[in-house]
């Protein structure tokens, strides 16, 4: 999958010391995005560090992804939670008798 990015899009604060794709010469923010690169856009090129590198990069990238999700989930839960009990309340002060 090929995708158009703009220039500005490439940038990398100056303060910041990017990791650059040998290939292609794209910065990237740390090494582990620059791994996850190499394994989805340049995989026939990556050498068997390279790969290792993006199989780690990846299964962290899916174990922060599990996190995330594990917290929207009690979020979700929790707001749900919120709004029963705000209903029960509301319902008992407007309850007759």
């Amino acid at each position: 999958m090929s995708v158009a990015v703009s220039e500005r899009d490439l940038r990398v604060p100056d303060a910041e010391t990017p990791a650059r794709c040998p290939h292609c010469g794209r910065p990237f923010r740390s090494e582990r995005l620059r791994a996850l690169h190499l394994g989805e856009s340049h995989p026939e090129r990556c050498s068997a560090d390279e790969r290792a590198a993006y199989e780690t990069a990846r299964e962290a990238e899916a174990d922060d992804l599990f996190v995330y999700h594990l917290k929207v989930v009690g979020a979700l839960v929790g707001l749900y939670a919120f709004f029963v009990f705000s209903y029960m309340a509301v319902a008992a002060v407007q309850a007759p008798g």
